[in-house]
C-alpha cells in the first residue's frame, strides 16, 4: 500500500467519451482535422494573466484519489494551491480518508511545492517540474505546432460551429516516449535518484503501449481554451504493468496484488476549466506558517511515510 500511495501522490502532482464522428487521419497535412488543430494550436491565445482549474479523478478497488488543483499565472510566475485527497479500501471492511493541502510557486527557474502530508507543513523543490509547467501554458511557438501535430496519431472534430470547436486529440504515445526520453537525458536531475529512474522508464514503456487522448474545446471568437478532458486510464494501466514485468524488481506479495489491480481495474481522467473571476487571487497567498516548512528530498518518500500512518 505505502509503494502504491507514492507512486499516485508522484503521478497525481505532476500534471471523457463523446459520440463517434468522423476522424481525419493525422499523417494527411491537409486533412480537415488537422487543418482545424493546426489553426487552433497557431491562434491559442495566452494571456499574460490566467487562471485554470485542474480535477483529476484516480479510481481502483482499493484506492481512490481527487486531486483538485486551482492555478494562476501572471507573466512567468505559476501558482497554485489545493487538496490531493486519498480513499482506503480497509481489510476489516472500513474506509479511511487522508487529504493533503498543498501550494506549489514558481518565479525564475525553480518550482516549491508546500504541503501538509502528516502533522506539519514539509516543501519540496522541483527545479525540472518549473519548466514544463510553464512551457504547457505558454503559447506554442510555429515550430512547437508542428512538433504537436507530429505528436499526434488522429484528429476528430466532434462539433464545429461559429462559437466553438471541440476536438478529439489521439496522441502518438512512441513519439511522446521519445520525448519523454530525451528531456530525461538533457536533465540529470530527473534520473539523478533511483527511484526516478524507475518511474522514468516505466513512463517509456507505458507510454509506447498506451493509448492516449484528449478532448480540447475552444472558443473560436478568441481562441481561449474553454475546458480540456484528458483520458489517462491507458497511462495509469500500462504503468502498472511495466512495473509488473520489471525482471530486476521483486514486488512484496501486497504490492504485487495491487498493482495488478491498477493494471487492469482501474481509470484515471482529468478535467480543465478556465475561471475568470480574479478575486480568486487571494487563495494563492500562502501563510507565514506555510513558508517556514521544513525541506524534504522525495514527494514519493514522504507520501509513504504518510501512508505508513494512515494505515
Amino acid at each position: 500500500m505505502r509503494k502504491i500511495f507514492g507512486l499516485c501522490a508522484a503521478l497525481l502532482m505532476l500534471c471523457a467519451t463523446l459520440f463517434p464522428a468522423k476522424t481525419f487521419a493525422a499523417d494527411d497535412p491537409n486533412s480537415e482535422g488537422i487543418k482545424a488543430y493546426r489553426e487552433a494550436l497557431s491562434s491559442y491565445s495566452a494571456d499574460n494573466e490566467k487562471f485554470f482549474r485542474q480535477d483529476i479523478m484516480f479510481a481502483s478497488p482499493y484506492v481512490q484519489a481527487e486531486l483538485d488543483l486551482l492555478g494562476s499565472v501572471d507573466g512567468k510566475v505559476f501558482k497554485s494551491t489545493g487538496d490531493l485527497t486519498f480513499w482506503f479500501e480497509n481489510n476489516d471492511g472500513t474506509s479511511t480518508e487522508k487529504s493533503i493541502p498543498f501550494y506549489m510557486v514558481q518565479n525564475g527557474k525553480d518550482m516549491t511545492i508546500y504541503f501538509k502530508a502528516d502533522k506539519q507543513w514539509e516543501k519540496f523543490t522541483a527545479p525540472s517540474l518549473a519548466a514544463d509547467v510553464m512551457d504547457m501554458l505558454a503559447s506554442p511557438t510555429p515550430a512547437e505546432v508542428e512538433e504537436m501535430i507530429a505528436d499526434t496519431k488522429d484528429v476528430t472534430i466532434l462539433q464545429e460551429n461559429d462559437n466553438r470547436r471541440i476536438m478529439l486529440i489521439t496522441l502518438d504515445g512512441n513519439r511522446m516516449a521519445d520525448s519523454l526520453k530525451t528531456k530525461a537525458d538533457a536533465n540529470p536531475d530527473a534520473t539523478a535518484d533511483a527511484t526516478q529512474a524507475k518511474t522514468v522508464d516505466y513512463f517509456d514503456t507505458a507510454l509506447r503501449n498506451a493509448n492516449v487522448w484528449y478532448m480540447w474545446t475552444i472558443d473560436k471568437r478568441d481562441w481561449h481554451t474553454v475546458a480540456m478532458q484528458y483520458h489517462l486510464s491507458g497511462i495509469i494501466q500500462e504503468l502498472a504493468r511495466a512495473a509488473l514485468n520489471d525482471p530486476n524488481q521483486q514486488w512484496p506479495d501486497e504490492v504485487s496484488q495491487l498493482l495488478e489491480t491498477v493494471a487492469y481495474y482501474s481509470e484515471i481522467r482529468a478535467y480543465t476549466t478556465y475561471p475568470s473571476d480574479p478575486a480568486i487571487k487571494k487563495r494563492f497567498e500562502i501563510p507565514k506558517n506555510v513558508l517556514k516548512a521544513k525541506e524534504v528530498k522525495s514527494l514519493t518518500e514522504s507520501a509513504t511515510k504518510t501512508a505508513t500512518k494512515t494505515k
